[in-house]
């Protein structure tokens, strides 16, 4: 099985072995801890996605978190994160207020201070049968403490973007080395990601390309012809180099089609910076930066829009997407995606087929495919049509958290993927 299938061939045969109890055994639910940065989080509903399926399982889930943000955000303030069946604790409890400060150390001293008292926590760690640890610096975290045999259940780590794009930008992903010994898998949201893990010292057995997904039967298909009306293009983003909205701009600056608009809903660094490009580029008056907005209105305006754009590029410090949820949703929703080749960005669009990509940072190639779109929207139809289905077929979380449920499982039961 090739390199860019979406589940190496190891993940296959754990996911057609379902884990199953002799009938009247008397068994315990499965353990599952997950490591985290912050619990709960909108950034990272992927997570709370994976967890819920979990539950949806019947198995026992914990959590281990730097923050615990109950109360912080409404979209994500569900009860289920408060009353999971197993505790939800900071990892350096009481401590923890200091991390911030400690942080700004670099370089050894904060690698051995922070190793030690993840040590003296680690018992928050036992008494599960697997540790999920999302991104890779929380699989390290996990894989020093096993190291010193403080804890033995085995280790998912699973890569999402910049915790493998950054190292590879330094030449450092061999720092991951200690989880690549320590860890049962490694699961990378892309082929791209599982390559590079691979050339750094990974066990190509035990790296697993596993996607992100999203749960296309609550979000409705709606194919909107634009003949004959204004062309709506809208970007959902936190404004960051990697997420390439100049260029977005850009490219909407050079459209021959002048009856078009540009809403772009997020908050970021770059956010004063973008408004001034639009001025500059005489584009101002069509172009609505609306800041981070509630939920419930992001997905009507999703629904008014009919072309999603997100031209992804690799940041100069190396930060790279994964494969972004926010294409999925707008696939899934009948919205037209307009995107690059991307990191792993190519194994959600194809070309023509289920979107459209450009080459990073080229903004005539980007300006030429929104003209040929804004003045096509016949042949657009059935290419969001099928994009929908890729959604459904590849990026469906209920099938994938059934997969990871069913490798979770078999790793709790044996110790190991093989």
């Amino acid at each position: 099985m090739p390199t860019g299938v979406k589940v190496h061939a190891v993940c296959v045969r754990l996911c057609r072995r379902r884990f199953q109890p002799d009938p009247g055994e008397n068994t315990l639910p499965m353990r599952i801890c997950f490591v985290v940065d912050k619990f709960p989080t909108l950034s990272e509903t992927f997570v709370l996605d994976q967890i819920a399926g979990c539950l949806e399982r019947e198995m026992e889930v914990s959590v281990v978190c730097n923050e615990m943000a109950f109360g912080k955000d409404s979209n994500v303030d569900d009860a289920r994160w408060r009353t999971l069946p197993g505790p939800v604790v900071s990892w350096w409890g009481g401590l923890n207020r200091y991390r911030s400060l400690l942080r700004k150390w670099s370089g050894r001293f904060w690698d051995k201070l922070s190793t030690f008292i993840d040590l003296a926590n680690a018992h928050k760690l036992r008494n599960v049968d697997v540790i999920v640890a999302h991104f890779g610096h929380n699989g390290l975290r996990v894989a020093r403490i096993m190291k010193r045999r403080r804890i033995s259940a085995p280790l998912v780590t699973i890569f999402h973007g910049t915790d493998v794009g950054r190292p590879m930008h330094d030449n450092a992903l061999g720092y991951y080395r200690p989880v690549f010994e320590q860890g049962a898998l490694q699961l990378p949201v892309n082929a791209f990601f599982r390559q590079a893990l691979i050339d750094a010292g990974a066990e190509p057995a035990q790296v697993a390309v596993h996607h992100m997904g999203i749960r296309p039967g609550e979000i409705e298909y709606r194919w909107r012809c634009w003949q004959g009306r204004t062309l709506s293009f809208i970007s959902v983003c936190r404004l960051t180099e990697k997420k390439g909205t100049e260029y977005a701009l850009r490219a909407l600056a050079g459209l021959p089609h002048r009856d078009w608009i540009y809403s772009v809903i997020g908050g970021g660094e770059l956010l004063e910076q973008l408004k001034r490009t639009a001025i500059d580029l005489g584009i101002a008056d069509r172009v609505s930066f609306l800041g981070p907005r509630p939920h419930g209105e992001v997905k009507q305006r999703l629904r008014d829009a009919d072309v999603f754009l997100l031209p992804s590029v690799a940041g100069r410090d190396g930060d790279l997407e994964g494969i972004p949820v926010a294409l999925m949703e707008a696939m899934a929703g009948g919205l037209i995606a307009v995107s690059t080749y991307h990191s792993g960005i190519p194994e959600l669009i194809e070309d023509h087929k289920t979107g459209f990509l450009v080459p990073e940072r080229d903004v005539a190639a980007l300006a030429g495919k929104l003209a040929w779109i804004a003045e096509n929207p016949g042949p657009c139809e059935p290419i969001a049509l099928a994009a929908r289905r890729k959604v459904e077929a590849d990026f469906n979380a209920d099938i994938l958290n059934e997969r990871f449920a069913q490798i979770v499982a078999r790793l709790g039961e044996t110790g190991s993927v093989t």
